[in-house]
């Protein structure tokens, strides 16, 4: 359960900053360690969160939906 807490924490981190390598220097973390956190969280979900490039990260429309619920949850 915490470890759940913990992934969507940082997924709303990232999809506010839209950014690994920031929320991984915020964190303490390293842009793998958020990169693979996330990547559970979409294995988990069934559904992709992020569209990703190497120059650009955007919320696909289940991510934004998705960030919704979490800002509620957390809140």
């Amino acid at each position: 359960m915490m470890e759940n807490l913990s992934n969507i924490g940082l997924f709303v981190r990232v999809a506010e900053r839209l950014s690994f390598s920031a929320v991984a220097r915020e964190s303490g973390l390293s842009p793998s360690t958020v990169g693979k956190s996330i990547a559970r969280l979409e294995e988990r979900l069934k559904v992709r969160l992020f569209h990703r490039s190497t120059r650009t990260l955007a919320l696909t429309a289940d991510g934004k939906v998705f960030l919704e619920r979490c800002r509620r949850i957390l809140s």
